[in-house]
């Protein structure tokens, strides 16, 4: 199973069948066949028309034909509160407490969902957000076991899939930059250190580092030189 697989090795695995599987449908299947769980979801709170999400899933279509007839998005805790939290979370965490809850949960179980899951919140940097979960029905132990050793890696290949749909739904995620940002990234394009461009933009030095900190983050980048040269090949500049 994924889980005696080293992580390296299982990540490039993963990170090769989500960017090179033509369709949504067949890659989260190949993940599920990969990662030996009996399902993986990703939904994605950015709508495609005025009311439909963008989801793709492994589930039966028995399940799914049930949850949509019985209402169930309104009591389904993993989504619920998947898109409020910013940080993973396993599915046992979660209280169902209301019959309704209750009633949502013994039926997921009969239909083969669960009972164990985790599920992993994604936000792209202009905010698009996802939410990728796996779910298992081995027995507790097997599953702590493999929770234990994929845990980082499924929170990577998450944000893999999530950067994945965000590109073929909305085009690239072109980080915006503010007026203040691209001054300072043009005037180091240009060969001027922090404390010059503070001196040329009658702002502090520290204030001019807090907007290059600033670009490095939404561009991904460790220094000003491979900011510059993003900026550039994104149009940026």
């Amino acid at each position: 199973m994924a889980a005696s697989v080293p992580k390296q090795d299982l990540l490039t695995e993963a990170f090769s069948i989500v960017e090179n599987t033509p369709d949504m449908d067949g890659m989260v299947a190949k993940l599920r066949d990969f990662l030996k769980v009996d399902h993986v979801v990703y939904y994605s709170s950015k709508l495609q028309g005025p009311t439909v999400p963008y989801i793709r899933l492994t589930y039966p279509g028995s399940w799914i034909k049930r949850y949509l007839q019985m209402g169930y998005g309104e009591v389904d805790l993993v989504i619920l509160e998947g898109f409020k939290r910013t940080l993973p979370f396993a599915w046992k965490e979660l209280k169902f407490s209301s019959p309704a809850e209750a009633s949502f949960l013994s039926d997921a179980l009969a239909h083969g969902i669960g009972p164990h899951g985790y599920a992993i919140p994604v936000s792209s940097k202009h905010g698009y957000k996802g939410l990728f979960t796996v779910c298992s029905s081995q027995s507790e132990q097997a599953w702590a076991t493999f929770l234990s050793s994929t845990q980082s890696a499924l929170i990577q290949i998450a944000n893999r899939v999530h950067s994945r749909v965000v590109v073929e739904l909305f085009g690239n995620d072109k980080p915006h930059l503010t007026t203040r940002e691209l001054e300072c990234l043009r005037w180091i394009a240009l060969g001027k250190g922090a404390t010059e461009i503070a001196a040329i933009l009658n702002i502090s030095p520290h204030t001019t580092r807090d907007y290059l900190k600033s670009v490095h983050y939404k561009l991904d980048c460790v220094s000003s030189a491979q900011a510059d040269t993003k900026a550039i090949r994104l149009g940026l500049l």
